[in-house]
């Protein structure tokens, strides 16, 4: 059986692993104010990305999304101001506010 897992990048280039297995949504707050991630892969199954989930993560520059999600939801990424790369499907819901701060995100 697969497991399902996040799977993050750290700033010293090292990964860490975050099972995936008894939800879909990345509950609010999750990774907030972290500055040691730099890049985030979601696994298949992954729904919905909470408000402030990863809110002032200023190292954070890249994250891979899955064809599963669905929503992003308020801030969830605001002043992620290293993100330069978030590709999602054109169905995806984004709130308007989801990105906010993220000034080198084009």
């Amino acid at each position: 059986m697969t497991v399902n897992r996040i799977r993050v990048t750290l700033y010293n280039r090292t990964y860490k692993e975050i099972d995936m297995t008894d939800f879909t949504r990345i509950p609010e707050d999750m990774f907030s104010n972290r500055d040691d991630i730099v890049a985030i892969t979601f696994p298949e199954g992954v729904q919905v990305i909470s408000a402030n989930a990863f809110e002032n993560c200023g190292r954070l520059e890249e994250v891979e999304f899955p064809a599963s999600l669905k929503s992003i939801e308020s801030e969830a990424f605001i002043n992620c101001v290293s993100l330069k790369k978030a590709e999602y499907s054109k169905d995806v819901k984004i709130a308007p506010d989801a990105f906010k701060g993220c000034i080198n995100l084009y």
